[in-house]
């Protein structure tokens, strides 16, 4: 049998399709993805598992038959419907089979045992299904168990003692809360680091779908209008954000003082500190280290400093030593050669013809021992043996001396002769001079301050203009004068000028007095400003110092004429006093007041 197979039609190419993001199986994919609770009945898995059997729903006669339908909001839902013992962790499946059982046992209608209820008490059970049969309904009510504990434990010795037991079974109970799946437990004494701070990191940031709608005091239902809704909705919102915030606070209280007992915390700070501190040695350690190692560095450096040192003074000692006895050497060698000179001269009679002359030669001989060199000395003493030719060297190099020195003190006295004429020329320009333009200087000083534009050259310029005597005034010659006028010289020059002056205004007030009385009148010289000066009185120009009776006289004048008197105050306290003008006593109470004022800052 042969098979033939052939291709009955070609696959398509592939393409590409859009799906729009809505649907369930997108829902559900989201909600894998990001690890989410979905709030439905069909994606809530644990809802849909049937925990319970008939046997195991316990029906309370006694609690049932004592109920009120009418306060049907604070029953125990749980106990109504036989599943006490399962409460939040009922599902579904398990409430609707609860109720079935309930119906089937305590329906007073149908029911013949002795686990009939009255209507009143059926009315309950039937709430408590209508409550909790559907999951927003259950997990209003859940939300607000009267069964689960709040209380958050305190920051005790014991609690830290007892943290896991303690704090254990609270972080259970309330990651029922949870909106996100896989909630990180309280772990164990073992748990790392980065375990403990995940457990901390999401309980810090807890998201809980925990709401209490289940206890608004106003229904929407029994709103009559739309406004009354609206109002109704607005206190309950209220009522729920208030009731969040403190379930926020009481999260965060729990963690925090669970944070506070957990011994695992503080053993981790501890090793931080303990690992901290031994970073912190150890950079001591390592700066220890290398302080050493530079101090012996140091040292080093120094010890081989000091040595170079050493060494550099011992050679300079070695080389002084060894100069000195160069020198000695030298001087003896010289010492020798000018005896010898001496004696080789002394032999031929110092080259005298004459006696009168030997004293002189003598001298030449001391002159040009001491200051011909070593080498000169020996040349000229080898030639001794031949006595013509030692009298022609002898006589050639001392003439050659004393005409070298003959020059030298030449040189000298041009040099002396040059600077004492330049003193002189220096001298001429700063004696050029007079005493008004001194004082034409020291007033063009004060006109023109340091920081004026060309100052020396303007105050040259002014004392040209100003000076009757000289016209030919420079800033060089301004310059020196004003430092001339600075130093100690100065001082006496003032001085100098002062007693001109001053003997100058004599000169001239005797002038104008011996005029006056060869005249009987003023002289033609004085000026009008000058007469009017004289002829003031007496009592304008007294400057002498106030008295003690007078001072008396004017605090007595201050007290008996005040200030409300007016202007003639003034007028009348001159009177009093009697030897002091107006202005006088004015000026006089203006100084004590200043010095008043003077004493008390």
């Amino acid at each position: 049998m042969v098979l033939n197979f052939s291709l009955v039609n070609h696959m398509p190419a592939p393409s590409q399709s859009h799906f729009l993001p809505f649907g369930e199986a997108f829902f559900k994919l989201q909600y894998l993805k990001h690890d989410l609770v979905d709030h439905t009945p069909e994606a809530e898995s644990d809802e849909e598992i049937e925990h319970l059997t008939d046997d195991q729903v316990n029906i309370d006669l006694k609690y049932l038959r004592s109920l009120d339908s009418q306060d049907w909001k604070n029953q125990d839902h749980y106990r109504v419907l036989g599943i006490p013992h399962l409460r939040i962790k009922a599902s579904i499946k398990d409430i609707k089979k609860a109720y079935k059982v309930m119906v089937l046992k305590c329906h007073p209608d149908k029911s013949s045992s002795d686990t009939k209820v009255n209507e009143e008490a059926f009315t309950c059970i039937t709430k408590a299904y209508e409550q909790l049969y559907t999951i927003e309904g259950k997990r209003s009510y859940d939300s607000v168990d009267p069964q689960f504990d709040d209380d958050v434990p305190n920051v005790t010795e014991y609690n830290k003692q007892n943290f896991y037991e303690v704090f254990g079974p609270v972080i259970d109970q309330n990651s029922q809360w949870s909106l996100t799946k896989n909630v990180p437990r309280l772990g164990s004494d073992t748990d790392t680091i980065d375990t403990v701070n995940d457990f901390y990191n999401f309980w810090y940031n807890f998201k809980s779908w925990r709401e209490y709608s289940y206890l608004d005091e106003e229904e929407r239902k029994n709103a009559e209008c739309k406004e009354e809704r609206r109002y109704i909705d607005k206190i309950n919102k209220t009522e729920r954000q208030k009731k969040k915030k403190e379930e926020v606070a009481r999260l965060h209280q729990l963690i925090n003082n669970c944070y506070a007992c957990d011994p695992r915390i503080k053993r981790f700070d501890e090793e931080r500190k303990k690992r901290k501190l031994e970073l912190k040695q150890a950079k001591q350690e390592a700066y220890r280290k290398e302080q050493e190692a530079l101090k012996l560095q140091k040292e080093e450096e120094e010890r081989i400093k000091r040595e170079a040192e050493e060494q550099r003074a011992k050679e300079e000692k070695e080389k002084a030593e060894a100069e000195k006895k160069e020198r000695q050497k030298q001087n003896k060698l010289l010492k020798n050669e000018r005896k010898k000179l001496r004696d080789n001269v002394k032999g031929q009679n110092y080259f005298s013809q004459n006696n009168d002359n030997i004293v002189r030669a003598m001298e030449n001989l001391e002159l040009l021992a001491l200051n011909l060199s070593l080498d000169e000395m020996k040349q000229l003493n080898s030639s001794s043996s031949d006595i013509r030719k030692f009298e022609e060297e002898y006589t050639s190099t001392l003439k050659s001396y004393l005409d070298q020195q003959e020059n030298k003190t030449k040189e000298n006295l041009i040099k002396a002769k040059q600077s004492q004429d330049e003193s002189k020329e220096q001298n001429l320009k700063l004696d050029k001079f007079t005493s008004p333009d001194i004082a034409l200087l020291v007033k063009a000083v004060k006109i023109f301050p340091p920081g004026t534009v060309n100052r020396w050259n303007t105050i040259a310029d002014y004392l040209n203009q100003h000076s009757t005597i000289t016209k030919s005034y420079e800033s060089n010659d301004i310059i020196a004068k004003v430092k001339q006028l600075q130093s100690k010289e100065g001082d006496v020059l003032r001085s100098r000028i002062n007693e001109e002056a001053y003997e100058n205004l004599q000169r001239s007030q005797k002038q104008r007095i011996d005029g006056v009385k060869a005249g009987g009148g003023i002289s033609s010289k004085d000026t009008l400003n000058s007469a009017l000066k004289d002829d003031v009185p007496a009592a304008t120009k007294k400057k002498e110092p106030w008295t003690s009776e007078e001072q008396k006289l004017l605090e007595e004048a201050l007290r008996k004429f005040p200030q409300s008197i007016g202007p003639s105050r003034w007028d009348d306290i001159a009177k009093h006093v009697g030897s002091r003008t107006k202005k006088d006593c004015m000026r006089r109470y203006k100084e004590l007041v200043d010095l008043v004022k003077a004493k008390k800052k």
